[in-house]
């Protein structure tokens, strides 16, 4: 799943747990006084506004997510590209290749 969707996904959610608790507010709001129920529709108000608050904050700061996470993937893309061209092996770095450079080079006898 994309960025995008994941975060349309949690807006979705939080969105659903907002209507649900104003619903059971509501609920509780209709029914005759009972002991606790003060407490019960309290209790429900105040997880009505956290999911508000998450939610505008989320919806906020959406385009900041994903700006950023394009810069990431534009910043590893730079550093693949860069690690791609420091591959060049010189005979300064490989013992190696400077003893089969240093090397006279092989040649086969021509039969006459």
């Amino acid at each position: 799943m994309g960025a995008v969707e994941t975060l349309n996904a949690a807006i979705l959610q939080l969105r659903a747990k907002a209507l649900e608790s104003y619903g059971v507010m509501k609920d509780l709001g209709l029914q005759e006084g009972t002991e606790g129920n003060a407490e019960r529709v309290a209790n429900q108000a105040l997880k009505l506004a956290q999911y508000e608050g998450a939610l505008v904050t989320l919806q906020r700061n959406i385009a900041s997510i994903l700006e950023s996470k394009k810069e990431e993937e534009e910043s590893e893309d730079v550093e693949d590209a860069e690690e791609e061209e420091s591959r060049v092996v010189t005979p300064d770095m490989s013992p190696t290749l400077r003893r089969t450079t240093a090397a006279k080079p092989f040649t086969i006898p021509e039969d006459e």
